[in-house]
């Protein structure tokens, strides 16, 4: 049974979350999952008892479970839950009375448990995977909008959530250029503001133009690339103005029903984009095109994209390192 004062305290954490750091509405969802654990460990105790509650906080997390999907957590997953649980007792301690007695030394024991982590599967959609989408038949509107979609995002390595709200004024297909300006009401990661560029690769160029000259002959400028189409009709729908909250799950499932129809391997519109990473970083010359690359993807520095896309599949580094072994020492 949930404390409810824990509860309470929770609330007005997440709260002050919103209000003083500014977290997104999906960092807040996400948060309030996390936080879950924590009542739930809790259960009826109050956190005025924090520091006698047996297992501790880390332990629990060990063998916790989301109760939807019931698998074993994964070892980031925990890592997120204990490090937003420590930043929760931290900002107890300092905002809320009674909570003086915990100290930084109980807050450092507040780290993620060793787990064993296995090697991530390191997918990502190929060139001749998005030269298949651009080469497969797309009879309706629907079918070329998520086609040229899955290419423009392998293009550009665009997120999906700032894609789905490019409006048509930000895009400049004949000079490969992509505005991603939250003023323009592009929805980005962190409201960061970028003028991003698409590969140059003129078959999948050709695609990415055609239905770009489809959509602008019907919709104004300020219409969306991903453009509204009528359920009813199957033609698009020029009285819709604005993003609705699930416009991301509709191009996800387009996406799925496209390549199943297809007959094409299905990838989320996310490993378009890592893909998109691992063809540019293996064409890349110097720093200067790691740099490009970095900033394309709109990180913050080169070791975020090294970290999270330079990562070698097994066989590249087995065939890298067997090629080492073929060169002579100078």
């Amino acid at each position: 049974m949930i404390n409810r004062n824990n509860w309470k305290h929770v609330m007005v954490y997440l709260e002050y979350r919103r209000e003083v750091d500014q977290i997104s509405k999906s960092s807040l969802r996400l948060q309030e999952t996390w936080f879950r654990h924590l009542l739930e460990w809790a259960d009826s105790h109050s956190f005025e008892r924090v520091q006698k509650i047996r297992p501790t906080f880390p332990e629990y997390m060990l063998t916790a479970r989301i109760k939807t999907e019931g698998g074993r957590l994964s070892p980031i997953y925990v890592k997120h839950v204990v490090r937003s649980a420590r930043s929760f007792f931290w900002w107890l301690a300092k905002h809320q009375e009674g909570f003086s007695f915990i100290t930084q030394g109980w807050l450092d024991t507040l780290k993620p448990p060793r787990m064993t982590i296995e090697p991530p599967e390191h997918e990502f959609v190929t060139i001749e995977e998005v030269r298949a989408i651009a080469s497969a038949p797309a009879c309706s509107i629907v079918e070329r909008r998520i086609r040229a979609a899955a290419v423009f995002w392998f293009l550009s390595g665009i997120r999906i959530g700032a894609f789905v709200t490019l409006p048509l004024s930000a895009v400049d297909v004949k000079h490969r250029s992509v505005k991603q300006w939250p003023r323009l009401g592009v929805k980005t990661k962190f409201s960061k503001h970028a003028t991003t560029g698409l590969l140059d690769i003129p078959d999948l160029l050709k695609v990415v133009k055609q239905w770009d000259e489809e959509v602008r002959e019907v919709l104004p400028s300020n219409g969306f690339w991903f453009a509204p189409v009528s359920p009813e009709t199957g033609e698009f729908d020029k009285n819709i103005s604005s993003v609705g909250v699930h416009r991301k799950i509709r191009a996800r499932k387009d996406l799925a029903a496209y390549l199943k129809v297809s007959g094409l391997p299905y990838h989320s519109p996310h490993k378009f984009r890592h893909g998109h990473a691992v063809y540019s970083l293996k064409l890349a010359k110097d720093v200067h095109d790691l740099k490009a690359i970095s900033q394309n993807l709109m990180h913050a520095n080169l070791s975020v994209t090294d970290g999270v896309y330079g990562i070698l599949s097994d066989m590249d580094v087995i065939k890298r390192i067997g090629s080492l072994g073929k060169k002579p020492p100078k």
